[in-house]
């Protein structure tokens, strides 16, 4: 029976945006996650992600994490307990901040829609931008080499703009830009559909 759960491989990643553990043996219905692995660190608020055959990834968000010792004709097990997190998105680029919150003057979403545009926010601040290089330039070795060095000089843009005391909208926008371009190009790369969330979260 436990053979079930070998038919989808997942990724596990914690509230903070770490990937916990790739490739983990499951079976995923609508609304549970079934694995054999018992020594998953699986959390309320944690997310898992699915790749499809089309290249896009399903999100679920983590609600209720249940391990099964024994029983119900199983071996130890977890039955987990999910609810679908959005639309599926294209596996581009995570790393760290795959929580989707809306709120302020440009907030929106895209249903069975692309939307390229980016919105730079009026009330981005310094702190934000400073806490965006933070979490992106840690992870750039995990890119490719030539998407390497488009974000990392992107990333020097955007951190000069973070050490004045009004940042330059436009030139943030800008850099912004160029890096969502450069990663939507890494596809399958967990890195790059991390780098691409937290954009999200800045616009």
């Amino acid at each position: 029976m436990l053979g079930d759960f070998n038919t989808d491989k997942v990724t596990l990643v914690k509230a903070d945006g770490t990937v916990a553990k790739e490739k983990i043996p499951a079976l995923v219905t609508g609304k549970v996650i079934f694995t054999a692995d018992k020594r998953l660190p699986v959390e309320v608020g944690d997310y898992i992600l699915r790749e499809l055959p089309s290249g896009l990834v399903e999100k679920y968000e983590v609600r209720n994490p249940k391990f099964y010792d024994v029983g119900q004709g199983l071996d130890a097990h977890f039955q987990i307990e999910v609810v679908r997190a959005g639309t599926p998105q294209a596996q581009t680029a995570v790393v760290q901040g795959i929580t989707n919150n809306f709120s302020g003057p440009n907030s929106r979403v895209n249903i069975n829609s692309t939307d390229n545009s980016l919105n730079v926010s009026a009330n981005l601040t310094s702190e934000q931008l400073r806490d965006f290089v933070e979490q992106v330039r840690p992870v750039l070795s995990q890119l490719p080499k030539d998407t390497q060095e488009v974000v990392g000089a992107q990333l020097n843009t955007i951190e000069e703009e973070a050490n004045n005391q009004t940042p330059k909208k436009m030139r943030v926008l800008a850099a912004l830009q160029s890096i969502k371009s450069v990663v939507e190009g890494a596809s399958g790369n967990l890195v790059a559909a991390g780098i691409i969330s937290l954009i999200s979260a800045l616009i």
